[in-house]
């Protein structure tokens, strides 16, 4: 179950994003996001659903899954709260739609990955739709087959 996490994580992270999203070096540390979306993104994420190529990930692994938004543009990605994958993102806030850059560190088991994307905050509520660097930005807010697109949506936890 971990493995599939991993798995899922490397791919999905890029949402996890935000972070749910890249450096263009990893080497060097992400810039600081503007007040106002940092303000938004800080904190703890609950993945509500994920698309992946046209097809829908299982509710019951994504149940299990959070995402932890750091002030530095970092984030990690938490499977029953144990660290599974980490990365950074860099945000375009005054772009239409608003656009992201995410890479994903890589770890033992995860390859290094980068993603161009796009997201959307509506309440406690934020929309990402990615995909790996190399294909197309997303320009909506859908993940069709065969185009190697990512659509999440995060719920913001409620602190302690």
């Amino acid at each position: 179950m971990i493995a599939t996490a991993k798995v899922l994580a490397s791919v999905l992270l890029p949402w996890l994003t935000w972070g749910l999203l890249a450096a263009p070096v990893l080497a060097q540390p992400p810039a600081a996001l503007p007040l106002d979306d940092r303000a938004i993104s800080l904190g703890r994420w609950s993945v509500v659903s994920v698309e992946m190529n046209g097809r829908p990930v299982d509710p019951d692994l994504l149940a299990m899954l959070q995402l932890h938004y750091r002030a530095d543009g970092s984030w990690a990605v938490l499977f029953q709260n144990l660290p599974v994958a980490e990365g950074t993102s860099t945000y375009h806030q005054d772009a239409s739609p608003k656009t992201f850059e995410m890479a994903t560190l890589g770890s033992e088991s995860i390859k290094p990955s980068r993603y161009v994307g796009i997201y959307r905050h509506d309440g406690d509520m934020r929309i990402l739709c990615f995909a790996p660097e190399g294909k197309p930005r997303p320009e909506d807010f859908t993940a069709p087959r065969r185009t190697g697109r990512t659509l999440v949506t995060l719920r913001r936890v409620a602190e302690p």
